[in-house]
């Protein structure tokens, strides 16, 4: 988990009352969310310590608190003994063979700039695919990013939806949402009452990545 101090909502990943069976977490002192996301941050061996606390202490899989931790799945995943998802995007090209050729995947993330062509390249996601973020004066982006003020769950959810109903009214050919953002599932239910449209989020990847380790 990352180094924050925002409200985590029931849905949100690092509440651990989001998941249906018991989870362990280590808080990475000095990841800080805006660094983090934009790729700056320079102390990436402090999530390998991490990971290896996280199966010491009896980690069946490992995942993380954010999306833009892809950029180190290979390095994590070589490091750690046991299997490791970072992030929903690494999910992009499964779910799109699955839509077909007729219907997108639409990226949902808490900054567009922060995909870039790197990150794409680490989740082997094509460079037409379609990606959708708040403003920058968003409450979410601003309450998450730089802890401007408190996270209000409300106004979180309100900007979601009529973020993905912009993003579908544009784009009518629309099939899914990803949620790059792990802070995002907690409005995943408000997204798909609202579109229509099947929600695939930071616990949908996490609960089959629990699954994927039992018997």
């Amino acid at each position: 988990m990352l180094d924050t101090q925002f409200l985590r909502p029931l849905g949100d990943v690092g509440n651990p009352d989001s998941w249906p069976f018991p989870v362990i977490i280590e808080r990475v002192d000095g990841a800080f969310a805006r660094p983090v996301v934009s790729g700056t941050y320079t102390g990436f061996e402090s999530f390998i310590e991490a990971g290896r606390r996280l199966v010491e202490r009896g980690a069946c899989a490992v995942t993380t608190t954010c999306g833009f931790l892809v950029r180190h799945q290979r390095a994590l995943e070589t490091e750690l003994a046991v299997p490791v998802r970072t992030s929903t995007l690494l999910s992009y090209g499964e779910l799109q063979q699955k839509l077909g050729a007729s219907r997108r995947v639409a990226i949902l993330t808490i900054d567009k700039a922060a995909l870039d062509a790197t990150v794409r390249a680490a989740a082997s996601i094509a460079d037409d695919v379609l990606i959708f973020d708040l403003p920058s004066e968003s409450h979410f982006r601003r309450a998450i990013l730089d802890a401007e003020f408190a996270l209000n769950p409300q106004i979180a959810e309100e900007e979601s939806v009529s973020l993905a109903l912009s993003a579908q009214q544009a784009h009518p050919d629309i099939g899914l949402w990803l949620f790059e953002c792990a802070n995002m599932p907690p409005y995943a239910g408000a997204v798909a009452a609202a579109t229509g449209l099947a929600v695939y989020d930071a616990l949908s990847m996490g609960n089959a990545l629990y699954r994927s380790t039992q018997p």
